[in-house]
């Protein structure tokens, strides 16, 4: 904690610590995909087959995405 008048304390701390993910890009698109495919696929199970089976696919997609923190983000690219 900084005890300096008019500064915010987050504000106070000038290193630039940078996010880095752990798995690189490759990775991350590649989990993208798959989770992407596992929605689709699990809306046709939901559409033409059975529900449960779809629902679980698309949950199970999301979840893997979550898991690996994949988030599609397209504001992000413009810093690249």
């Amino acid at each position: 904690m900084s005890n300096t008048p008019n500064i915010a304390d987050h504000a106070s701390d000038t290193s630039q610590d940078t996010y880095r993910p752990v798995f690189n890009d490759t990775v991350r698109t590649g989990i993208y995909l798959l989770s992407l495919v596992c929605v689709i696929v699990g809306f046709g199970f939901s559409r033409f087959g059975d529900p449960a089976i779809g629902d679980y696919i698309t949950t199970a997609g999301g979840i893997l995405a979550a898991g690996f923190g994949v988030a599609y983000n397209p504001l992000r690219m413009n810093a690249k």
